[in-house]
C-alpha cells in the first residue's frame, strides 16, 4: 500500500495555517477583539498561508508518488522528532535571549522561553518535518533510479 500523494501537502498546509494564525495574533494581538479583528486575523492568516503553500507546492513540491506507507511513516516520525527537538532548542534560546534582555529575571525568562519553545515547536515542526521528509524520500528515490 502506497502513501496518498497529497499527505505531506496536507500536513504542511495545516502547520502553515496554524503558524500564520499565531504570527497574525502576535502582531495584532493587543487590539480590541471585535468581529472585524477576527476577520482581519483570518484574512491575513489565509493570505500568508496561501502564499507559503504556493511557494512550497510549485513544481510538484511535497508530492509523493509511489512511496510505500511504512517506510514513509518511519521517515516522517523520525524527521518530526528531530525537527521538534531542534526547533524547541532554537526557539527556546532565541526567546530566552529576548525575554532576559527585557525582564532581566533569569528564572522567569527561562520558564517563559521553555514554554514558548515547546509550544511554538508543536505548530512549526509538522510543516518542517514535511519538507525534510520529502527531501529525504526524494533523494532516496533518485538514488534508486538508473
Amino acid at each position: 500500500m502506497n502513501t496518498p500523494t497529497q499527505t505531506l501537502r496536507v500536513v504542511f498546509a495545516a502547520s502553515a495555517l496554524t503558524s500564520s494564525v499565531i504570527l497574525a495574533l502576535f502582531v495584532r494581538g493587543r487590539a480590541e477583539w471585535t468581529t472585524a479583528f477576527w476577520l482581519q486575523i483570518a484574512a491575513a492568516s489565509l493570505a500568508l498561508c496561501a502564499f507559503i503553500c504556493f511557494v512550497a507546492f510549485r513544481k510538484g513540491g511535497l508530492r509523493l508518488v509511489g512511496v510505500p506507507l511504512w517506510p514513509f511513516v518511519r521517515v516522517f516520525l523520525r524527521q518530526l522528532a528531530i525537527v521538534y527537538a531542534v526547533l524547541g532548542v532554537a526557539i527556546t534560546a532565541i526567546a530566552l535571549a529576548i525575554i532576559y534582555a527585557i525582564t532581566r529575571s533569569g528564572p522567569n525568562a527561562l520558564a517563559l522561553a521553555v514554554l514558548a519553545g515547546l509550544w511554538l515547536s508543536l505548530w512549526l515542526a509538522p510543516g518542517m518535518a514535511s519538507l525534510t521528509t520529502w527531501h529525504r524520500l526524494r533523494s532516496v528515490d533518485a538514488t534508486r533510479r538508473p
